[in-house]
Formats: structure tokens, sequence, C-alpha cells
């Protein structure tokens, strides 16, 4: 393994322990020394990739927004062509294992409840929201035109976004009592309700 390839492993190593960290306490009550221990490193590992929190803590928000689009944009390659299938992969993506855990989740909370605090997370979180709504506006708008639905497509992407992330919020504050695909169900459903005709056969688990 090259220098360079170690050096990235580590990175992600302690990003890792962050996300832990933050998951059990929060933004506030993450120090650099609690990150080194959950990674199982010194302190002085942790400093030398890592001048501060707010580097740490920014790297961390900036890995997990990749990494969820990874994940979104992998599915919607793997969907094909139909923007039905697309939209659905999407959601899928939002619910996945490897999105949708709990580490994760309150993580995402956490970094959401200090954006009026801190610039740098609002405009993280913002970029990503734009993006998401960009991508399912498009796959709305596709919809609407091939099927002659009469609805605003921006209207319905900013519905399901809401929904998505409502549906976060309560796995995160359930404590892994609504599990992933209860959480899922409502976010089809509503898609389908709006799009019947388009949704019905990629859905029928969810009705």
């Amino acid at each position: 393994m090259s220098q360079e390839a170690k050096r990235d492993r580590r990175r992600l190593q302690l990003i890792e322990a962050t996300i832990e960290t933050i998951a059990e306490r929060g933004l506030v009550g993450t120090t650099l020394a609690q990150v080194a221990k959950a990674a199982g490193v010194s302190y002085g590992v942790v400093g030398f990739y890592f001048r501060s929190k707010d580097a740490l803590l920014r790297a961390t928000l900036d890995h997990l927004a990749d990494d969820y689009e990874a994940v979104a944009r992998r599915a919607v390659e793997k969907a094909g062509a139909s923007p039905a299938a697309r939209l659905v992969a999407v959601v899928e993506a939002d619910f996945s294992a490897e999105v949708a855990q709990r580490r994760k989740i309150a993580a995402w909370t956490a970094f959401w409840s200090e954006t009026r605090a801190t610039p740098a997370f609002r405009r993280r979180c913002v970029e990503l929201q734009d993006s998401y709504l960009t991508l399912t506006s498009e796959l709305c708008r596709q919809i609407v035109e091939a099927g002659g639905y009469a609805v605003d497509p921006r209207t319905v992407a900013a519905g399901l976004n809401a929904m998505v992330y409502g549906q976060w919020i309560e796995m995160h504050l359930r404590a892994g009592k609504l599990g992933r695909e209860q959480a899922r169900r409502p976010c089809l459903l509503y898609l389908k309700a709006f799009f019947p005709d388009d949704l019905a056969g990629l859905v029928r688990d969810a009705a």
C-alpha cells in the first residue's frame, strides 16, 4: 500500500470515528481527544490530519454529503432510463442500509441543528439539498411531460425532499423503533399518489 493510500485510509478512519462520536455526544460534546479514543489512535494522530475540531467537522460533513451523493448516483444509474424507476431509486437510496444508518442520521441531525450558527455547515447542507431538488425535479418533470399529469414537478420534488428529511428525523427520534422500510413506505406512496400510472408497477410492495 502506498503512503498516499495509507494516509487516505487513516483519514477515513478518523472521519468514521467522528461520525460515531457525534452520534453519541453531538457536535458540542465531540472533541479531538474523544475522536482519537474512538479511532484507537493517539491525540497527536488526529492533530496531524486535522489541525482543529472545525476542520475535522467540516471534513466529516463533506464526507457524509459526498457519500450520500455517490450512493444516490449509483442507484439512479442502475435503475436504467425510465424516469419513474430512477425516481423510485432515489427514494430507495434515501433509506438504504448505506445511507439510513442510525449513526449517520444522528450526525446529520447534529449538523442541521448547527446550521444557523455555522455558515459553512449551512452552505454545505443547502448545496446538497439543492442538488437533490435539481435531480428529483428533473425526474418529476420528465414523468409529468410524458404522462400528462397536471402537477408542478418542483412542488412534488420539494414535498418529497421534506418527507425524506422528516422520516429521517422520525427514525432518529424513535431510536430504532421506526425501520428503514417503514420510513420509506410513505415517501413512495406520496409519489404514487401524484404519478399513479407510472409508479403503480414500481411500488406495489408499498401499497
